[in-house]
């Protein structure tokens, strides 16, 4: 996760394809996004959805203390079996209560539609960043990558604390829409 959220993130995209910058840009949610280009039925593969003390590097943009819980959710979003995008989110505990007590439990659902339907959610900042294919994160998930993957950082503001989403495209997405725009 370390790498997720220690790369060297830029107000400005890297250099790249068409669609691959529209895709980075994108105002509304990924999680829509991806279900137009699903051939099959979408999916949210839950790989970790577990309360772990902040790391010391997400502690401002969170505003929160070191000690602080914070509920990791890593999932991938795939089209079928197929995973199209890698996701990590940092959500604080003191933010999940009353009506976002619910993230609590989101299960199989994706974070995305939650958070597009809440009115008092806006995204404050929106980062870019490239990792490196050898990343750690992408070796736990046993992924074998032969170039580095493009990938956003968001966070949304409106709730008691900072919510913290990272999204990497994954070479499947990148295969299904490249194409579809002659990348």
């Amino acid at each position: 996760m370390k790498d997720l959220f220690t790369a060297t993130w830029q107000a400005t995209p890297p250099q790249t394809a068409s669609w691959q910058l529209h895709w980075l840009l994108a105002s509304g949610s990924l999680t829509q996004r991806l279900q137009q280009v699903c051939q099959q039925e979408f999916k949210v593969q839950v790989l970790k959805h577990e309360f772990i003390t902040a790391p010391e590097f997400v502690c401002e943009d969170l505003v929160i203390q070191p000690t602080a819980l914070v509920l990791q959710r890593e999932v991938l979003l795939c089209d079928g079996d197929e995973p199209l995008v890698f996701a990590c989110s940092l959500l604080p505990e003191a933010a999940l209560h009353g009506r976002y007590q619910e993230l609590r439990a989101l299960g199989s659902r994706p974070l995305g539609h939650w958070i597009f339907s809440e009115p008092v959610l806006k995204r404050q900042t929106l980062l870019f960043a490239e990792l490196p294919h050898q990343a750690q994160v992408f070796q736990n998930l046993n992924f074998t990558l032969e170039s580095s993957l493009l990938g956003r950082k968001t966070l949304f503001v409106g709730a008691d604390k900072p919510l913290l989403v990272s999204e990497f495209f994954l070479p499947a997405l990148q295969q299904r829409v490249g194409a579809q725009h002659g990348a």
